[in-house]
């Protein structure tokens, strides 16, 4: 019975028995656990959040990218357009320059021959 007895007062000096301590650190992790997958999941919702508003502009800017893509290539095709007008200006310029070149050379043969 002394052993029973010392048993009792040994409990009584240290409440905390090693399974109270076990039980309270494992409390303590789970607690813990808890909280740390709390804030995991606040960190992925805020990280969600973020790309969904990343989605959202940047479907804004390629929007705008199109709009912007469209009207240069209206400018394209209508500096095209001048571009080819000014082309054919230059070749129908050409070939009156080469017909007045040609009339001038006859009409300088002509003179020419009068004159000598």
């Amino acid at each position: 019975m002394a052993s029973g007895a010392s048993s009792g007062s040994s409990q009584l000096l240290n409440p905390h028995s090693e399974e109270d301590l076990s039980s309270l650190k494992k409390l303590k992790r789970k607690i813990s656990n808890r909280e740390s997958a709390r804030r995991s999941r606040m960190r992925k919702q805020r990280q969600l959040c973020e790309l969904t508003e990343e989605v959202s502009r940047l479907r804004s800017e390629k929007s705008q990218l199109i709009s912007s893509l469209g009207v240069a290539k209206q400018l394209c095709a209508a500096v095209e357009t001048e571009n080819s007008v000014l082309r054919a200006q230059v070749m129908e310029l050409g070939r009156r320059l080469q017909a007045l070149a040609g009339i001038l050379s006859y009409a300088g043969g002509c003179c020419h021959m009068l004159y000598h």
